[in-house]
């Protein structure tokens, strides 16, 4: 009962920390129900979906269910929609933190992977392969035959960029969010494991007793938050009856490193790159190697400061903000690329209060920096 009580008192304080840990181990709102906290973070996660207009969809083949929240009304919907894809250990709900300010411009889908949350646990094959089917599916399934924005969180962002080459004529854009699309190997991520006192990545993700839970969750956050030694052994417990479906996930990425590490994407579509300032897990050197593999626009890479793996629920409004900018009017027809230079009446009304010249005022728009007018900023 002194951890029930814990709880009651410090909720409040806990509560952004309990949301971090449910974008990166959603598990999390399953445990400490001896207290009832995971009880209302559940419900909490539930109502925010609910209030948020989506509704739960299941397409069921011989592979088992294929599981999706997705926006009422959805094949009929006129706003914009948008898939949000979560990562490796995690499920839809990684996404609760952010509905409310997304679900007002667009409509929603956000899938359980396979191997998360309610989706099958079975697959065979390739498992990057498998999660690009599994997100067409899910798309077949709900009626949805326009191109779709796409976001993808850590190893759903790699999931993304590869549903974006394979079907570019469903992806309106994509979004990959702190995922190691291409840059990023088994030794660089065995690497960051002994970093934190882990043999390898295989081990990191396999903890064995409650202080190797808490090292797996540190890894992930920018900011870990305190956590007592009951709650640590609960988080084991949960997070070793699905670790198996994790370890293979993860196994099977690695071994396939060789078609990805250095992979040149053949994306058709505008692609933007959102990084945590302070990844630990997956550092934003392998986001600007994503960059310059793809020769992608300097102004499409984002870095939100003071975050970790989690930014999406870390500094949720500041992430929905840089959705918002990239993906609410629609990519530019002529994105166009920001140049240095001196600001004169040549460029008028390009001229941009940052000193830097545009060559349209989307691309201006997009860096989010306001243009001259009527002799601004001179």
């Amino acid at each position: 009962m002194r951890g029930c009580s814990f709880w009651r008192f410090k909720l409040n304080d806990l509560a952004m920390h309990l949301r971090t840990l449910a974008s990166t181990f959603p598990f999390v709102l399953l445990l400490l129900s001896s207290c009832n906290v995971s009880r209302m973070m559940e419900r909490k996660a539930l109502r925010a979906f609910e209030e948020n207009g989506l509704e739960q969809h299941v397409y069921t083949d011989a592979q088992g269910p294929h599981f999706t929240w997705a926006s009422k009304g959805l094949a009929t919907g006129t706003k914009p929609k948008l898939m949000l894809v979560h990562g490796i250990t995690g499920s839809s709900a990684m996404w609760a933190t952010n509905l409310s300010g997304l679900a007002p411009h667009f409509d929603l889908i956000v899938p359980d992977l396979v191997g998360h949350g309610r989706s099958t646990p079975q697959w065979s094959g390739n498992s990057v392969d498998v999660q690009v089917a599994h997100l067409a599916l899910l798309l077949d399934s709900l009626g949805v035959n326009e191109p779709v924005y796409v976001v993808g969180a850590s190893y759903g962002g790699a999931m993304s960029a590869n549903f974006a080459e394979q079907h570019p004529q469903r992806t309106r854009a994509l979004v990959i969010y702190d995922g190691p699309a291409s840059d990023y190997t088994s030794a660089m991520a065995d690497s960051v494991a002994r970093s934190v006192g882990a043999a390898d990545v295989a081990a990191l993700f396999a903890p064995t007793t409650p202080q190797e839970m808490y090292r797996l969750i540190s890894v992930a956050m920018y900011a870990p938050p305190k956590m007592p030694g009951f709650v640590r052994k609960q988080l084991l417990e949960r997070y070793s009856a699905h670790q198996a479906s994790y370890q293979g996930l993860l196994l099977d990425l690695l071994k396939h490193e060789q078609r990805y590490a250095q992979k040149r994407y053949l994306w058709t579509m505008p692609v933007y790159v959102l990084w945590g300032e302070g990844d630990k897990l997956i550092p934003p050197a392998v986001g600007r190697g994503i960059m310059a593999r793809n020769e992608l626009p300097a102004d499409h890479w984002i870095v939100v400061p003071q975050a970790g793996h989690s930014s999406n629920v870390e500094h949720p409004r500041l992430f929905e903000e840089h959705l918002l900018r990239v993906l609410k009017d629609g990519p530019c027809e002529d994105p166009g690329r920001r140049s240095e230079g001196p600001c004169t009446l040549e460029y008028d009304p390009f001229c941009g209060c940052d000193g830097k010249t545009y060559p349209n005022r989307c691309a201006a728009w997009r860096a989010g920096v306001r243009l001259v007018s009527k002799g601004e900023c001179r």
